[in-house]
């Protein structure tokens, strides 16, 4: 009976001491070497493909809601600030942009920054900070691009930057496939049907 517990004894030792060791595995070496100092803006809820000036059954605003992600995982993303670039075009190939009365182009605008403190809501979905951004479609032709010559269908053009604290920026420039996809929805660039009647 003594040598069972004395061949199970050094069984577990050895099996203990062989446990430690690090792993071989093709994942591991993944896991080592993928760099995760990056973060996401996922995107909660879309805008809708189609609005209008005129509300009813197409909604007459564009909304967005967002929440930031760090790329290793924290809850509290070390981020400066989100800004949200829009700019207006006469179709969806995205060549032909809105002109003002002189037949100049408008380009892009900035719309609105958004600071790390106005993420002051944690998300149901995954605990992170986000926030909502809403602007009427009527806000579009009378404030943000009074001067623009706008028939339908025009196409908005949603786009984001999001900063973090170390000055780097995330955007639809250097966001690959792996985030613009199904599982972090965060093209960082959005495409709304604009019908301004």
């Amino acid at each position: 009976m003594k040598n069972i517990f004395k061949t199970l004894f050094i069984v577990l030792v050895v099996f203990g001491i062989t446990s430690c060791e690090d792993s071989d595995l093709e994942i591991d070496n993944l896991y080592d070497n993928v760099d995760t100092s990056g973060a996401v803006l996922r995107t909660l809820q879309f805008p809708a493909d189609l609005v209008n000036l005129s509300g009813g059954a197409v909604p007459n605003f564009v909304e967005f809601i967002f929440e930031v992600q760090e790329g290793d995982g924290s809850f509290t993303p070390d981020f400066k600030e989100v800004r949200y670039y829009m700019s207006l075009y006469k179709d969806q190939d995205l060549v032909f942009p809105v002109l003002d009365a002189d037949g100049n182009e408008i380009g892009e605008k900035l719309i609105q920054t958004i600071s790390a403190a106005e993420f002051d809501e944690l998300s149901a979905t995954n605990g992170l900070p986000m926030t909502t951004i809403n602007i009427p479609t009527q806000d579009i032709v009378d404030t943000l691009f009074p001067e623009g010559v706008v028939t339908p269908p025009t196409f908005i053009i949603s786009r984001f930057e999001l900063e973090m604290n170390d000055g780097r920026v995330w955007t639809d420039e250097n966001a690959g496939a792996t985030l613009s996809g199904p599982y972090f929805e965060s093209p960082f660039f959005y495409k709304t049907i604009f019908l301004p009647i």
